[in-house]
This record gives C-alpha cells, sequence and structure tokens, in this order.
C-alpha cells in the first residue's frame, strides 16, 4: 500500500494560512483541509456549490464598439483599438457583473491539550482510499486522527482513537454567522447563512462516542467529548437535502468507510503508472521535494505527483456537482485570485488528462456546466459583436455567464468556446455516447461554429480574423493585446469545424449547413513561419512575435491538439518545435511548466520535458504536493508576481497530464508509446491507459525490453508507434486483445 500513501513528518507551516499546506480530502462535493495541528486544529469545508456574489444581467449593445475597433485595425491603428476595447464600452453603459467567487463553508475548531511534548508525529493520505490520518505520541499513549469525505454517503467521518481516554472541545464556525442554531442531544447543528447568494444551506455535526465517552454542550456550538474512541460526523448539504445524521447512528468507521471505497478505489485504479523501486516508496513528501530541490526530482516523486494530481482530481469530481475549479474543492478563505472557471487555459489544463487516464466520468458535468448558459453566451455573441451563435468569456462562475473581468484579453479572446468543444467531442471518441451528441455535444459545436462563420472576413482566397487575441500574449514592441489572426484562433476553429462537419455526417443533424461550415473550413490561411524557422504567433506582417511569455498558445495545432505531428507533417513539426524552443524560461509559471513539459513530451523531447518537472518542483511544489502559481522563494524558477503565492492546481492536473505524455499518445492514426521516455525513468509499467478504441497497459525495463497489451472495446486497425518511430500495425475485433514484444 506504501506506492498509495504519502506523508509528512511536520504539520502545515504556512505562517496564519495553514490551509495552503493542508491535506485535501473530498468526494467532488464537498472538501476538506487538515492541516494537522496537535492543540489547536482548524479543518475547512468547503462545498461545490457555495459561492458568494455573482450573477448576469442583461449586456448592452456595444456593437458599434466592435465595429469601431474592426475599423482602426484596417488603419493598422492598434494603439487606438486596445483603448477603444469591448471592456470599457460595457462599463461605460454600465455593465457592472462580477463572477461569484467560492470561499468556505466553515471550520471544525478542535482544541486538545498535549501533557508533554509529543514524538513520532506523522500526517498523510492514503489516496487509494482517500483518508487522511494524523497521528502522534504523547507520554507513551499513542494518538490518531482518521478521516475521510464519503463519496457514498456525502458527510465527512472523522474518527478520534488514543490508547486512553483523553479531552477535546469543539465548535463549529460557518463562513458567515447562523442564526438560530440549536445544541442537539448528542451534537450540535448551525443552521444555513441566510444570503440569497450562499448555495450551500446547512451544517451538522453528530459526535458518537465509545461506551465511556463523556459529552457534554456547556454552550451553543461548543463541546467538550472525553473518550478513548469516537466518531465525528460532519454533513454539509445543500438547498434540498434532508439526511439526518442521526441515521447513521449504529454505523461504524469500517461500514462506512466501505461504502466510500466502493465507489472511490475504482476510478483511482482504473489506471496505474509505476515508475518507483520499492524502497524509494516510503520516503515522506519533505525528503522527495528535498532531494528534487538539491539535484532532480526522482522517479518516486515523479509517480507521487502523478498519482496526488489525479487523486486530487478524483477528489474534486464528481458527476453530479460543478466541474473542478482553480483551487478545486479546497478554499482556505474568500475571494481568492482566479478562483473562478478559467478558460482561456486553466479549465481546459484541469481536463487535459481525464480520456487518457480512465476518468471520462468527469467530463459531463464540465459540458453541463457551459451548455446550461448557452442563452447568456447567446447574448453575448449579439450584443458584444452583432454575430449568430455563442461567446464564451474566459471567466465564468456558476451564476455567472457574462463578460464579467474587465481586461481586454479576456473581452477580446475568441476561442473560448471552440477549445472547450475540443473536450466535448474527445468524450463522444471515447464513449461514443451518440445520444449526449446529439442533444447537447453537437449542438454546442454548432451554437460555436456560428459565431466563427459569422466573425471571419474575407480577405481574398483566405478569411481574417479580428480583433484577435493569442492569450495572454502581446506583440514584442507594444501592448497590444488586441491584434489581428491569431494563430490559436485559426488552429482551434480549424478543430471545430472538422469536428463539426464529423459530427453531422454521423448524426445527420445541420445537415442543410454542412457545405457552408465546409467553404469556411477551406478558407483559412495556412500557418506562417517568422524569420526565426518558427511558427508565428500572429499570422499578420505587422506583428512580431514576443519569446517572453508564460502562455504558448499558438502551439495549440500540437498540442493540445493533433492536427500536426511528426508522424503527417514532419516540416511543419519542425517550425512548431522550433517556436518552443524559443520560450524563455523565467517568464513561466507553475501551470505554463506542466503546459510546456506537455508540449516537449508530444515532440518526443524526454529530457526537456522531464527537466520542466524538475523546475516544478524545486519552485512551485508545496509540503503537501498542492502547487502555486508562482515560485514564492522567488528562486529564479519563475516569473515574480507581486501578490502572494497564489495557490492554483491547474499544474498539479497539467502534470498528470505531462506524465501520462511521456509513456503514451493516442494519435488520430496510430498509437504511440513511450514517446518521450527520459532516462531517468529507464524502467516502469503503466495499464489501463485508454484510447478511444480501447486501452493499453505498457511494460518497459532497464535492458530495453517492451511489453504491450492492447485490448479493442471497438474494432481498430492502426499504426504502433514506439519511441517515436513505427514499428507495427495492430488490427483488432471489439473484445479481442493483442500482445507486443519489441525492444526499444
Amino acid at each position: 500500500m506504501s506506492r498509495h500513501i504519502y506523508t509528512l513528518r511536520k504539520p502545515a507551516g504556512w505562517h496564519r494560512e495553514a490551509w495552503r499546506e493542508a491535506l485535501p480530502l473530498g468526494n467532488g462535493l464537498t472538501g476538506v483541509l487538515i492541516p494537522g495541528a496537535i492543540a489547536e486544529e482548524s479543518i475547512t469545508f468547503n462545498r461545490h456549490d457555495f459561492w458568494l456574489g455573482g450573477g448576469d444581467e442583461p449586456v448592452p449593445d456595444i456593437t458599434d464598439t466592435f465595429r469601431e475597433m474592426r475599423e482602426m485595425l484596417d488603419r493598422g491603428d492598434y494603439a487606438a483599438a486596445n483603448r477603444q476595447n469591448l471592456m470599457h464600452a460595457l462599463q461605460e453603459k454600465k455593465y457592472g457583473v462580477c463572477p461569484g467567487a467560492p470561499c468556505p463553508l466553515g471550520w471544525l475548531d478542535m482544541t486538545f491539550l498535549p501533557t508533554a511534548p509529543f514524538k513520532g508525529y506523522r500526517r498523510g493520505v492514503n489516496m487509494r482510499t482517500a483518508e487522511a490520518f494524523v497521528e502522534f505520541t504523547i507520554d507513551g499513549c499513542h494518538y490518531r486522527r482518521d478521516l475521510f469525505v464519503s463519496r457514498a454517503d456525502d458527510i465527512t467521518v472523522i474518527r478520534m482513537t488514543a490508547d486512553k481516554p483523553f479531552t477535546v472541545t469543539y465548535g463549529f464556525r460557518l463562513f458567515r454567522e447562523a442564526e438560530g442554531g440549536a445544541v442537539c442531544s448528542n451534537g450540535f447543528r448551525l443552521s444555513a447563512p441566510k444570503e440569497k447568494e450562499c448555495g450551500a444551506s446547512a451544517a451538522r455535526v453528530l459526535f458518537l462516542g465509545d461506551y465511556d465517552s463523556v459529552i457534554t454542550g456547556a454552550e451553543l456550538n461548543k463541546l467538550e467529548v472525553t473518550g478513548r474512541e469516537y466518531l465525528i460526523l460532519v454533513r454539509c448539504g445543500s438547498h434540498g437535502s434532508s439526511t439526518e445524521l442521526e441515521s447513521f447512528e449504529g454505523e461504524t468507521y469500517e461500514s462506512l468507510l466501505a461504502r466510500h471505497t466502493a465507489l472511490h478505489t475504482p476510478l483511482y485504479d482504473a489506471a496505474t503508472i509505476e515508475l518507483a523501486d520499492d524502497e524509494t516508496l516510503t520516503a515522506t513528501n519533505e525528503q522527495l521535494l528535498a532531494d528534487a530541490y538539491d539535484d532532480v526530482a526522482s522517479p518516486a516523486l515523479i509517480e507521487r505527483m502523478w498519482r496526488f494530481g489525479r487523486y486530487l482530481f478524483i477528489s474534486a469530481a464528481s458527476d453530479k456537482g460543478n466541474p473542478v475549479p482553480l483551487y478545486g474543492l479546497w478554499h482556505g478563505r474568500e475571494y481568492l485570485p482566479w478562483a473562478q472557471y478559467v478558460a482561456n487555459e486553466n479549465v481546459e489544463m484541469t481536463y487535459w488528462h481525464t480520456m487518457v487516464g480512465g476518468l471520462a466520468y468527469a467530463v459531463p458535468a464540465l459540458l453541463r456546466y457551459y451548455t446550461s448558459k448557452t442563452e447568456v453566451f447567446r447574448e453575448c455573441a449579439r450584443q458584444m459583436f452583432g454575430m449568430r451563435g455563442i461567446w464564451i468569456s474566459a471567466y465564468t462562475a456558476p451564476n455567472t455567464a457574462g463578460a464579467g473581468v474587465p481586461v481586454s484579453v479576456i473581452s477580446n479572446w475568441i476561442s473560448c468556446a471552440g477549445w472547450l468543444c475540443r473536450h466535448f467531442w474527445d468524450y463522444y471518441l471515447y464513449t461514443r455516447d451518440e445520444n449526449l451528441l446529439r442533444e447537447e455535444i453537437l449542438p454546442f459545436m454548432h451554437e460555436a461554429a456560428l459565431f466563427y462563420q459569422d466573425y471571419a472576413v474575407a480577405d481574398g482566397d483566405f478569411i481574417r480574423l479580428y480583433p484577435s487575441v493569442s492569450p495572454e500574449n502581446t506583440p514584442t514592441g507594444r501592448p497590444d493585446v488586441v491584434a489581428q489572426n491569431a494563430t490559436m484562433d485559426f488552429a482551434i476553429m480549424k478543430e471545430l469545424l472538422t469536428h463539426l462537419l464529423e459530427g453531422i455526417r454521423i448524426t445527420g443533424l445541420y445537415a442543410d449547413e454542412a457545405e457552408g461550415f465546409r467553404t469556411l473550413l477551406a478558407r483559412i490561411p495556412a500557418y506562417q513561419l517568422n524569420e526565426d524557422g518558427a511558427v508565428k504567433e500572429w499570422m499578420h506582417p505587422d506583428i512580431k512575435d514576443n519569446y517572453h511569455h508564460r502562455h504558448l498558445s499558438h502551439i495549440y495545432p500540437v498540442f493540445p491538439g493533433t492536427e500536426v505531428s511528426a508522424h503527417n507533417q514532419p516540416a511543419l513539426f519542425e517550425a512548431f518545435r522550433k517556436a518552443v524552443s524559443l520560450r524563455k524560461l523565467g517568464s513561466q509559471s507553475g501551470w505554463s511548466l506542466t503546459h510546456m513539459a506537455s508540449i516537449y513530451a508530444r515532440i518526443g523531447e524526454a529530457e526537456k520535458s522531464l527537466e520542466l518537472l524538475d523546475i516544478m518542483a524545486k519552485g512551485v511544489v508545496m509540503d503537501s504536493l498542492l502547487t502555486t502559481h508562482n515560485d514564492w522563494r522567488n528562486m529564479g524558477m519563475t516569473m515574480t508576481w507581486g501578490g502572494d503565492a497564489t495557490e492554483q492546481l491547474d499544474a498539479n492536473f497539467g502534470a498528470v497530464n505531462a506524465i501520462q505524455e511521456m509513456i503514451f499518445c493516442p494519435q488520430e492514426s496510430a498509437l504511440s508509446f513511450l514517446p518521450a521516455l527520459p532516462s531517468r525513468l529507464a524502467h516502469g509499467s503503466a495499464r489501463g491507459l485508454c484510447f478511444p478504441e480501447g486501452t493499453v497497459d505498457i511494460l518497459w525495463t532497464a535492458d530495453g525490453h517492451v511489453e504491450i497489451t492492447v485490448r479493442a472495446a471497438r474494432d481498430l486497425d492502426t499504426a504502433v508507434l514506439l519511441c517515436g518511430k513505427e514499428r507495427d500495425r495492430i488490427a483488432l475485433c471489439a473484445g479481442e486483445s493483442a500482445t507486443l514484444l519489441y525492444q526499444r
């Protein structure tokens, strides 16, 4: 089990914000953070639907401003176009939408008075069962807390044990003060915050003690418990929920855990990657990170980051709740930076790993989140641009879909909807859920394509896109976010139209519009190269590339897209490789390091891909393994940032994807095995990695032996690539499997 357990030798240590380094637990609906203190512990509770503020209002008509911007760009007056931007026009018309923000629901406070110094302190998480533990010894007495958030019962279960009776005082604080709470006979209840914008409706705590426990309730929301072993059950319910905790009386920790693991463990076990030798797996997080800080990340740390990121995603993702935002379900305070759904990179990165990693269950929640806002997205397209279809702001929240962030890089970017469609189309390819394709996926893609159809302007034999933003970069020599012909816009548009036409062929929907979409696709210009032989970020002669930026938007056709590869367009592929190599390290952030690691893995540069994960480990990984936006210690590993070291989990999820990319990459006409295997990962195995027609297992040894098993869920006929070279071709019928043996 050690492969699945990570441990720490110290409690969370971030001064005044221990939540940053706390142990995360969750079931996709409720998230819990455990700092691991002994004397005064505050466990943070979050709920997926507990957001403050936000809300939409009618979008004013600013199409005149949009037309004026186009006229300015026609004259080559970029500075004027950037001054006269869409966000300013909205503000002038008193449009004041601001996305809501998630925040903690409340805190369970535990006070324990130790009688002597502690010894043998450990805390950690069993990722396979999603249980956290905190343990220590005082005066020869062993104390332990075990905790999990039940995926079956949607309650948090805390078991307190010791070798002899001990006393702990408990209290529960809501983020907004509760009204009318009442002490229960063996626990206490807190009523819901009354404010309209609060999504969660109740917090409830119940204590179940052993035969000699003594429970007293001296005052409202404060209880003292004495005993050797007892359970604490906490329920954070949403509006309309009615389950009472009393229904769990008579349950044991083991019975509650069994129901929970029956749901969590199969998700965790759906795929696995093993990179480390057994004897290295017992190292604590502090040890592994200190070794990486001193030299490079060990195979044990790389494997643990993969497992942890995957565990973190499963713990934050439910098929019933909201999709996973930047902080997952772990908000330690209110109004954290970029805490919404940021979909000009971060939302997409959060979900990149899901399909290959066997976690398709999580994608429909993402689809529902965006399709539920279609009417507002249509209004934005109509009122801001005068277009049909949908326009999506990169920033949204559960109750906010409009243009709510006052910066040009957001309000003038047109490809959010198209990028999201990639995830929805991939979901269809892997699941073949034709009902969902017909009812939700294809209609959403159609709306995104209508916007492009209206937005594109004829320019000779081709089309022109303007204003056009390459998130979040600006050309060299001027601070102009609003530009023309961003390569990413064309790449996403091409991908969307290609997939849409295939969806029309499969379903027959929108068949009368297919020719118009086909004509538009044919008029997208070819990608262009700059004076350095690299693919240009903006396909316009007025604009010069800027290499000092963390976003790599124009690499989209290679990654995360699959349009260009060494297999199908080798010359163009090399130009994309050149564009990646010209990016400057000091401009990067936590998430961009894992984005670049994924790109380097996709282009077959194994050592550079792993080097970026080394930099990530040195710069943005805390002892808890949670990641930050930037290197808060200012060691030159990332860009500097004037604010605090903002915690963001997209780098955790991006690392999962990068590691998978090193080992297996399904392409449209080939299965690519070990495409970017670093020498440091000379032996290992993977099981259950997915591609649209089935799953694969891979075993590789230090002497170059490779064993591959392909299991077909559907008929397939595909090339087999090993270490970037075609080695075979395999044809299987649904239900068949084959094992292939090679030497690297």
